[in-house]
Formats: structure tokens, sequence, C-alpha cells
């Protein structure tokens, strides 16, 4: 089960809705937030999380960068990462696939359709 949720993301919007998407799926999951990759790397140096989302799209170090750091570090390898962007495209998708994310999706366009997306994720992770 779900405890704690990492999100990685240069937007602080972004915090409250997937805090109140993964109320409104039932969730009791707690979620933390980092404003980009250095910042993660400083949470991830303390806390171990259940689930990480990741923005794909960041300034500076990208969402690629930060996995490929974040799978590079053996105690963190088998956290599941979810890259996720407004728009992913095939080759975006490979890419992360191939550096260890456990899957991506495209941000949904409402919370209730994030909604469905976590709990599905919730059902596979």
């Amino acid at each position: 089960m779900i405890k704690s949720i990492l999100l990685i993301d240069d937007d602080a919007d972004e915090i409250g809705i997937l805090s109140e998407a993964v109320e409104m799926a039932g969730s009791d999951s707690k979620c933390d937030w980092a404003e980009g990759a250095e910042k993660a790397y400083g949470v991830l140096r303390v806390t171990r999380p259940d689930l990480i989302l990741l923005d794909y799209n960041m300034p500076g170090a990208d969402g690629l960068v930060c996995l490929a750091e974040i799978k590079k570090k053996k105690e963190l390898q088998d956290i599941p990462v979810i890259m996720y962007s407004t728009c992913i495209d095939y080759d975006m998708r490979q890419e992360a696939m191939n550096k260890g994310a456990f899957r991506c999706i495209q941000k949904p366009a409402s919370v209730y359709d994030l909604v469905k997306e976590l709990k599905h994720l919730f059902a596979e992770v």
C-alpha cells in the first residue's frame, strides 16, 4: 500500500492538485513535494517514499536527469517512479522507460481524471 508519495515538480500548484486527488482517490497517503531535482535529492537523503511522481519538463536538471540520479542509488532503485508531463510522445516515453521509469502518463485535464489515474496506479504498484 502506498503511504507516502514524493512529487518532484517545479510548479507549486501541482502538489495541491495531487494532494486533493490522492484524498479523493480514497488513499490516506501523505504527499510531499520537492521543487525540482536538486531539492528532491536532499529529500531522498532523509526519506524513502513508496512512490515518486516526477515531472518530465523542469528547468535545470529535467526529469530524465533526475530519474537517472535516483536509479543510480541502490537504496532508491526499487521505488516506482512515474514520469508525467503535459504532453508525452512515444520517444519521450521510451527514453524514460529505458532509464527505469515504472510508467509514463500525460497530465490529466481534470482532477477527476487524475483521481481515476491514481486509483489505477495504486492498484498496480
